[in-house]
């Protein structure tokens, strides 16, 4: 099999981002920052090939790719798989919200000492890795005999979480708005390149002097 190398882009700064609400399925749009950030690791990417792009149905991410893509010839295919994990009851609270009404639950999800354990109307992380990997076995399988370059906009508990697999991590890797995580793919194995990479988005921001 031909190498590919999958690129991981969290979305821009959002609403909700600021407000420090829980944002999982919930949307809220980007704000001028996450806009900036956005077009920042466009730019930062801007050197590479890419065969395809990829991202999640939810519209702080389809934002954030077609502000990076800018005026690059490359459609975007969505797949809900790639959303952020739900959180379900959770969704949209402020933190002492959830606090309030659901005490340690935070706690309980974050420590990740049960990965089946998931919210009212939620998803565990078992969920969450099952549909994630399934979408990028399915983009791998997909492109396998090309090879090359694939761009993904996804989340950051989502790229985190398969990061983390992939990588057999024992924490759990934060991304910041726009960091991009590298993996790439060759004889059936995964190797991770960067992880939560800041510096694609900052040369970015270089170049277009933010």
């Amino acid at each position: 099999m031909t190498k590919l190398t999958l690129y991981f882009v969290r979305h821009g700064e959002t609403q909700y981002n600021i407000e420090k609400r829980m944002q999982g399925f919930c949307d809220s749009p980007l704000t001028d920052k996450g806009i900036q950030q956005a077009k920042a690791v466009g730019a930062g990417l801007a050197s590479i090939d890419f065969k395809a792009v990829y991202a999640s149905e939810s519209q702080r991410v389809l934002d954030t790719a077609k502000f990076a893509l800018g005026e690059r010839e490359l459609s975007v295919s969505t797949d809900a798989r790639l959303k952020e994990m739900n959180f379900g009851v959770l969704e949209s609270l402020l933190e002492e919200e959830i606090i309030s009404e659901h005490g340690n639950i935070l706690e309980r999800i974050f420590s990740m000492s049960d990965i089946d354990f998931r919210v009212p109307k939620g998803e565990s992380f078992t969920d969450l890795l099952t549909r994630t990997k399934a979408a990028v076995e399915e983009i791998i399988a997909k492109h396998k005999d090309t090879g090359g370059n694939i761009l993904l906009f996804s989340h950051g508990v989502t790229i985190g979480y398969f990061i983390m697999s992939v990588a057999k991590l024992e924490t759990f890797p934060h991304h910041d708005n726009c960091c991009v995580s590298v993996v790439s793919y060759e004889n059936g194995k995964f190797t991770v390149e960067h992880t939560a990479d800041p510096s694609f988005r900052d040369k970015g921001r270089e170049m277009l002097q933010f």
